[in-house]
């Protein structure tokens, strides 16, 4: 070897290396030494390989068009829930180069999550980490996402917690009615009928009741749903029209008659529904709380089949059914 060296380089057990600095290192897989090549030519142009990422966008700067151009676009609980994960990657991450975001260094930052908050929050963020690597490469930032089907989400092997297995007896469901208020019942009994989800129900308008049909609105696909009359589904919207405050558009108001659902979110719906199944867990001989989520689970298990269970609550996709909604356990004959 006669040639000199460039700075902070090596030449070794017959290769060349190069030795980062600890601000480069990111660029250089995290090693302090780096293997370039066995030859002269091809080490070199492997170091400006190497090098020719660091101009490169940021992270941070991917992320920032991200709230830009594609958060608004989400609903406004998936746009609270991608905020949060959007501030713990930049704060982490942020620096980084998008050419540098490997699944190495993205191991660690969702294991240290997992062990500061939770699997579910390090689980997110690499959701959230992905739909922003996706949009850089749409975007022309970056050439690939290199994360995507490369770094696992936790799961039940690590010891993340279930998904919620919560069936809703029958019985369950007559006791807590025995305390409920009536606009507790009718959106239950519209749930159970349905059954669409909370939002969808608390946001249907008395133009959504015609003499053929009860109308729901999918907000979260904005697709739209007709369900005929039954007697029992007219009894469910009668006795919510029965308790609603007059002069307002919606058929469940709350106390100003106003719709429970304000920004996105049903707080005082959600508060009163609580307070409810405390009391049903004292007075009656319910021993644990539900939520609207298991009434539509509910209506999912009680399905004659799967395909019955996804036409119900509208899923496009029959793994979605199975994996969350088909909750009760079946009976088995027995072989003999």
């Amino acid at each position: 070897m006669a040639e000199k060296l460039p700075n902070r380089w090596a030449y070794r057990n017959g290769a060349y290396y190069y030795r980062p600095r600890a601000s480069e290192r990111a660029l250089f897989d995290g090693k302090t030494w780096f293997w370039l090549a066995r030859n002269y030519p091809d080490a070199l142009r492997a170091f400006a390989d190497r090098m020719e990422l660091a101009v490169g966008d940021t992270l941070q700067s991917a992320i920032d068009r991200y709230r830009i151009d594609v958060l608004p676009l989400k609903k406004i609980n998936t746009q609270r829930s991608y905020a949060g994960s959007l501030d713990r990657l930049g704060k982490v991450m942020g620096h980084n180069k998008l050419a540098v975001i490997v699944p190495r260094l993205v191991y660690q930052y969702i294991d240290s999550i997992a062990r500061a908050r939770s699997m579910n929050v390090a689980n997110q963020d690499l959701k959230v980490l992905n739909a922003v690597l996706d949009k850089a490469v749409q975007w022309g930032a970056v050439n690939g996402n290199a994360i995507k089907g490369n770094v696992r989400y936790y799961g039940a092997r690590d010891g993340l917690r279930k998904e919620r297995e919560r069936y809703v007896e029958d019985w369950e469901l007559a006791e807590w009615q025995k305390v409920a208020s009536p606009v507790q019942k009718a959106f239950a009994a519209i749930t159970a009928l349905t059954p669409e989800r909370k939002s969808d129900i608390l946001q249907i308008t008395l133009q959504d009741i015609t003499d053929e049909y009860l109308r729901i609105v999918a907000r979260k696909t904005g697709k739209e749903r007709r369900y005929s009359w039954t007697p029992s589904l007219r009894a469910a919207v009668d006795l919510a029209r029965s308790v609603r405050q007059q002069g307002s558009m919606f058929l469940f108001t709350n106390r100003d008659g106003q719709c429970f659902v304000s920004a996105g979110r049903c707080q005082s719906f959600d508060q009163a529904w609580r307070k409810s199944m405390a009391t049903a867990i004292e007075q009656t001989d319910l021993e644990h709380a539900f939520t609207r989520h298991d009434l539509r689970a509910k209506v999912g298990s009680d399905a004659d089949t799967d395909a019955r269970a996804q036409a119900l609550l509208g899923h496009e996709d029959a793994r979605m059914t199975r994996k969350h909604y088909r909750r009760r356990v079946p009976l088995i004959t027995p072989a003999k």
